[in-house]
């Protein structure tokens, strides 16, 4: 199959040049002028005006006896002379080979087509106001005529588009006229019938060997769609099937054999046996956790090379979301979760801002549900009809959406993660903040899941896995916390935030620690939960908010630009400040005392681990969640 997939890809560039040239060629045959694209600019129509003394005629009987054997015999005219033109080979078609004899038809002599014969003829031709500048005998191949195959003269003309008249030496016949028009015509019409031998025909090699690389390009297409739809690429049921693999832990002790089925991803496949693996892109291949070693090595996928090495990829290390088990024997779970299978129904929606929302669910059939604050769950998105403008649109809002147009579409079924906003301990819900995805333009999807669940009405049920953590704060210690978020990024924060604090009140003897959260949002309405953060600062003083505008009024009295830019401003006295506010066996004024913890759009993550770096912070002292 990788054979397969690499010749149908080069075949596909092939194709690809041609069909552009295909597309250049036709705007050109649009846009021409016909007349000039033949070669007839200054081409003259030649009248017959022959005048014929029957009595002066040779009889044609006695000049094929003075002649070599001819199948035809036929009288022409030439400069209103009469001739006669005996063809002892005849072709199909005059450029064919083919071998005349031009006879006077008065004298009975032969006509010799020399080049003073052949000047009258395409001086009568010919209507331009150039001069003959040369005259030329072509035995072999003619570039303006490819297919004439006949010794030919070529007769140039001195004016400004190099015309040139061409005149078969056995015939007299004009071949035909050419300039620089109808070369540029030729050179157009060469790349459309691909005639890029010269044969003068659209029945040639090149175009014939292109007949093969389409077709080869199709059958290898369609056996790699099949091949697809077998590995459950197109999740088409007719083609699934069942196959057992053997799993095995981190440790190579044996799981058992499990029954996994062909048209769904190891990631998905293991999740109908109970087995969780960690997964924050949904199976999109972007946050590589989902980590496996499968055995015999599967073909790599581009995101496998992304998260493994050489070595780690020969060894058969691979993305569980990346491939099915048509081609698994064995496979090693890397790193397994707790996490397992629940029905949540929709509780509550509300919008905290113009385009996210609070989605509070509770779980069918169980208790309360324990995790780490900053977890996050998967949500698995059934196929359904969407809609690119929320349902339910409070009136207040409404000017926020005005400049999206109302689309509706249908999406597949898919996955997407999403963190809690509310740690287990303060709460017996499950708390997501999400935001609705708009689309950039009509041809994108807006975001399907952000939809799906925004839309979702009150005692509504989703399926979802989890929890997985991943991203939360430092068991016992004491360090100051520096956080940083944007957008729907407050999630995980949120909930570290609340649980450190609930920590803090209900336990005398927990460690006091400074918490300080920088916030970036586009408008003040953009600020999640800004009066719970703002009371939150106000009576604790372990706690520090930062909410940063990128875009403000007149009203806004607080910071404005980008919260990585707002933290490095002040980033010197505020290392300085927080760590000497802690007391540790640390000397005071360190970074070492300070734990950064990153949540946010990707701009906002890359830059802000650059500037940490480049400020001396150690990357143990920093933890981040990447959601985008």
């Amino acid at each position: 199959m990788k054979l397969v997939k690499k010749i149908h890809k080069w075949a596909s560039v092939l194709v690809g040049i041609q069909l552009f040239l295909w597309l250049l060629s036709g705007i050109y045959f649009n846009v021409m002028d016909h007349t000039k694209a033949s070669g007839s600019t200054y081409r003259s129509q030649i009248h017959e005006n022959m005048v014929i003394d029957h009595t002066r005629l040779v009889e044609p009987k006695t000049v094929l006896g003075n002649f070599d054997p001819s199948i035809v015999i036929k009288i022409i005219n030439i400069l209103d002379q009469p001739y006669y033109l005996l063809s002892h080979v005849k072709a199909l078609y005059p450029y064919f080979v083919n071998r005349y004899t031009l006879v006077d038809a008065y004298t009975g002599q032969k006509a010799l087509v020399d080049e003073s014969f052949v000047k009258q003829l395409a001086s009568k031709s010919y209507k331009g106001p150039g001069e003959i500048s040369s005259v030329t005998l072509i035995t072999g191949f003619i570039e303006d005529f490819p297919k004439q195959k006949n010794p030919t003269w070529q007769v140039n003309f001195s004016d400004e588009i190099y015309t040139s008249v061409y005149i078969e030496q056995g015939s007299g016949r004009i071949v035909g006229h050419s300039d620089d028009e109808k070369r540029l015509a030729d050179f157009f019409f060469m790349l459309h019938f691909m005639d890029y031998a010269q044969e003068g025909s659209f029945n040639n090699w090149p175009i014939i060997i292109f007949a093969f690389i389409t077709l080869w390009l199709c059958i290898s297409g369609l056996v790699w769609t099949v091949d697809l739809g077998l590995r459950g690429q197109y999740q088409i049921k007719y083609f699934a099937k069942q196959r057992g693999v053997k799993l095995f832990d981190k440790h190579q002790k044996s799981m058992g054999a499990v029954s996994l089925s062909t048209h769904t991803n190891l990631l998905d496949g293991l999740i109908e046996h109970d087995i969780a693996l960690p997964s924050t892109c949904g199976g999109g291949g972007t946050c590589g956790r989902c980590k496996v070693m499968i055995t015999p090595a599967a073909q790599s996928t581009s995101a496998d090379h992304v998260h493994f090495s050489d070595k780690e990829l020969q060894q058969g290390y691979r993305l569980a979301c990346q491939h099915f088990c048509n081609d698994v024997d064995h496979m090693t779970l890397i790193d397994v979760t707790e996490a397992k299978k629940h029905t949540l129904e929709l509780t509550q929606s509300r919008f905290v801002s113009p385009h996210i929302k609070e989605l509070r669910f509770k779980i069918i059939g169980e208790a309360s549900l324990y995790f780490k604050a900053g977890a996050f769950m998967r949500f698995f998105i059934p196929a359904a009809k969407g809609v690119s403008i929320p349902l339910r649109l409070p009136e207040e809002l409404k000017p926020h959406w005005q400049h999206v147009e109302q689309l509706t579409f249908e999406h597949n079924a898919c996955s997407r993660s999403y963190s809690f906003a509310q740690p287990s301990t303060t709460t017996d819900e499950l708390v997501f903040t999400v935001k609705i995805q708009t689309a950039p333009n009509n041809t994108v999807l807006p975001g399907v899941g952000s939809s799906y669940l925004c839309n979702l009405a009150l005692g509504q049920t989703v399926e979802v896995i989890g929890p997985f953590e991943a991203f939360f704060a430092k068991k016992d210690s004491n360090k100051t916390m520096v956080m940083l978020g944007a957008g729907s990024g407050m999630a995980p924060l949120k909930a570290i935030i609340e649980d450190q604090m609930a920590i803090m009140a209900k336990n005398s003897i927990a460690p006091r620690k400074n918490i300080h959260f920088f916030y970036g949002a586009r408008t003040e309405s953009d600020l999640l939960y800004a009066d719970e953060f703002y009371q939150l600062a106000q009576q604790n003083e372990h706690f520090h908010y930062y909410p940063i505008l990128s875009q403000t009024n007149d009203k806004w009295q607080g910071a404005t630009g980008y919260v990585q830019d707002i933290l490095l401003l002040n980033f010197d006295n505020f290392a300085s400040d927080i760590s000497g506010t802690n007391t540790t066996d640390e000397p005071s004024g360190e970074l070492g005392n300070v734990e950064f913890y990153l949540c946010g759009p990707q701009g906002l993550m890359d830059e802000t681990m650059e500037l940490l770096k480049a400020k001396g912070v150690d990357e143990s002292a920093i933890s981040f969640d990447e959601f985008s």
